[in-house]
């Protein structure tokens, strides 16, 4: 990994960041017609609370290679539209010095419905740099983005995307991270998620492989291996073969993400985990 290993660092820090991150940016070309088709529906579980105070932090590594870290919590509870909201975030910080990764996203959930109001997205790789904020009208079905305007200090329509209608229930990627951990998680099953805010990039297809026993930094965990299948998402095809280890017990820790790349395997491994206000 001399030369073209810090280029191939940087893409492996990337690659885990949008490893949690469902639906990241859309691959050219690929067909919808390829998608695995579920066997059965989705039915969220209310036995698994989302509470304040709940913070993962990750190893983000190549092989056995650590290039930084990542962190996933839910910061605080927030009003937004008269709608009482939980403020979830995922921060991922490493790379090599000549290139560094300072990501950060932030969605805004309404916990007993798990739906998605807000999300806003912060991306620092290398020069590149965009903050972009997404505003879910559930009621109208519509969801509209902004990005921040250096120039002018103030959001402003974005120039490369625009809003559209959307699904009834919308998650947004982080949201549907924690969504999935709702799910009646038994191997063999296979659900379908027809709630992405943006209608193009569903389904999402959610297979349950097996039951597996591993070890990371945490400590060693009894977990369920959960396949995550999203066919316009480059880290989230099949052949990428993209793993999520949810421990197999009422808290439903996210114990490990992994998926495959041009410079080897990219995971995050569990290095601590905080317990919630109201643990399950």
């Amino acid at each position: 990994m001399r030369n073209r290993g810090g280029r191939g660092s940087a893409r492996g820090v990337r690659g885990a960041l949008w490893l949690v991150l469902a639906c990241a940016a859309p691959a050219p070309g690929q067909d919808m017609s390829e998608a695995p088709q579920p066997r059965e529906p989705a039915e969220a579980s209310a036995e698994w609370p989302l509470s304040v105070g709940e913070t993962f932090t990750y190893s983000v590594a190549i092989g056995r290679f650590k290039l930084g870290e990542a962190r996933l919590s839910v910061d605080s509870r927030e009003t937004i539209r008269g709608h009482e909201l939980l403020r979830t975030g995922l921060a991922v910080e490493g790379g090599p010095p000549f290139f560094r990764v300072e990501n950060r996203v932030t969605s805004w959930m309404e916990p007993g419905a798990m739906r998605s109001h807000r999300f806003e997205r912060r991306i620092r790789e290398g020069p590149k740099r965009y903050h972009d904020l997404y505003a879910l009208d559930q009621e109208a079905g519509t969801f509209s983005v902004e990005r921040w305007s250096e120039q002018m200090g103030a959001f402003e329509p974005s120039p490369i995307e625009e809003g559209g209608p959307m699904p009834a229930d919308a998650l947004d990627e982080l949201a549907f991270l924690y969504f999935v951990r709702t799910l009646p998680l038994e191997p063999g099953g296979e659900y379908t998620l027809d709630r992405y805010f943006k209608a193009r990039s569903n389904p999402v297809v959610v297979r349950v492989l097996s039951r597996q026993e591993i070890r990371v930094p945490a400590g060693r965990f009894e977990t369920i291996v959960v396949e995550p299948i999203i066919p316009e998402v480059g880290v989230f095809q099949a052949k990428k073969k993209p793993r999520v280890w949810i421990t197999d017990d009422g808290r439903r820790l996210i114990v490990k993400v992994q998926t495959s790349s041009p410079v080897g395997p990219v995971a995050l491994n569990l290095t601590a985990y905080e317990a919630p206000e109201s643990a399950p």
